[in-house]
């Protein structure tokens, strides 16, 4: 009796299940997340990492920043122009005094002063108020993106170990149908099906490591938790 051999393909697909079986060797681009679970805690540190790194909110804080400081401007030339307006109005022209008894003259320029920049701390003041309505919404919608990903990454870790659990199941089998094979028994019709299925259940394990991979580094880059960055 001829003892059929395992073709090329089932030993290479035993080869790829130990190779996947490996620890996958970390992305030397980006280090390691400081966690990554959708627990409240871990949530909330990863968030604050987004919030802290975000490039839109270092800006938003730049201009506030600036506002605050015209707006401390304007307050003192405000308070100046008012403490000092009176003694600014003494004068020896009796045309000039008069003119400003009456409201005109100096005390009209100002006024019409003091009002300008009234006008103007207010529309900074509510330029202001729209730059903290816009760090909130920037604050809350990475809150959500990065539960958002975390919630994808926890679907996706679900999806592979029952992959990989599948995997380890067909190994078995396949051992054993492969023994039986060997010594005459089942057709090679129904080896090559066998081996197809360990392939796509191969292709499924890799694809779904692949959807962890790009989510974890999806959220490497919203925290920007990059060596690069570290380094700055």
């Amino acid at each position: 009796m001829t003892i059929a051999q395992p073709s090329p393909t089932a030993r290479a697909n035993q080869f790829q299940i130990e190779k996947l079986n490996k620890a996958p060797k970390p992305n030397p681009n980006y280090l390691e997340l400081p966690c990554l679970s959708s627990s409240s805690e871990c949530v909330e540190l990863l968030a604050a990492k987004a919030i802290a790194n975000s490039p839109e909110l270092v800006t938003l804080d730049e201009q506030i920043a600036l506002i605050d400081e015209r707006l401390v401007v304007a307050e003192k030339r405000i308070d100046h122009t008012s403490k000092k307006r009176w003694t600014n109005y003494i004068s020896s022209d009796p045309l000039r005094i008069a003119a400003n008894i009456l409201g005109g003259g100096d005390v009209q320029r100002d006024n019409i002063a003091i009002a300008d920049l009234e006008v103007k701390s207010g529309e900074l003041e509510a330029y202001r108020a729209n730059l903290h309505r816009r760090k909130a919404e920037v604050k809350s919608q990475l809150r959500e993106e990065v539960l958002g990903l975390v919630l994808e990454y926890e679907a996706a870790e679900r999806e592979y170990v029952l992959a990989q659990s599948k995997l380890a199941t067909y190994s078995q089998q396949r051992q054993l149908i492969e023994i039986d094979y060997q010594f005459g028994n089942g057709s090679t019709t129904q080896m090559l099906s066998m081996w197809q299925q360990g392939e796509s259940l191969e292709a499924l394990v890799i694809q779904v490591e692949s959807k962890k991979k790009e989510i974890t580094r999806k959220l490497q880059q919203i925290i920007s938790f990059t060596l690069t960055n570290s380094h700055k």
